[in-house]
């Protein structure tokens, strides 16, 4: 069980990363583009970009809680066996895990320490 754990979790940095590094790089291509000539330009795009993926997760688990209610409504088959309770925890887990929103914070967070350092050089 600890191996699945561990296995995850570095799946979850690996995925963290790698979309850092793509946010990384549409930014300095944008910089190069636009022909930003400071650093502190730089930072506060990284700084951005990681307050927008913080939230873009976040807001991602809270609109399907918010929806459950839409859904309790719904009657099928395969929902018959289920309580209104049940039948609201599989849908918000089938419209978005807890996953989004620890991939949006730990990217939120590679970012902004990315913008800190961009913030430093001079």
């Amino acid at each position: 069980m600890k191996r699945l754990v561990i296995t995850m979790i570095i799946k979850m940095f690996a995925e963290s990363i790698l979309i850092t590094t793509i946010i990384g790089a549409v930014i300095g291509v944008l910089g190069y583009v636009n022909k930003w000539d400071s650093s502190i330009t730089y930072s506060n795009a990284f700084f951005l970009a990681g307050c927008l993926i913080i939230i873009a997760g976040a807001s991602s688990r809270l609109s399907a809680g918010r929806d459950w209610e839409n859904f309790q409504l719904l009657n099928a088959e395969s929902f018959r066996n289920m309580s209104s309770g049940e039948r609201a925890e599989y849908i918000i887990n089938a419209s978005s895990s807890l996953r989004l929103v620890i991939l949006g914070s730990l990217s939120g967070i590679l970012l902004m320490l990315i913008s800190a350092i961009a913030a430093k050089i001079s």
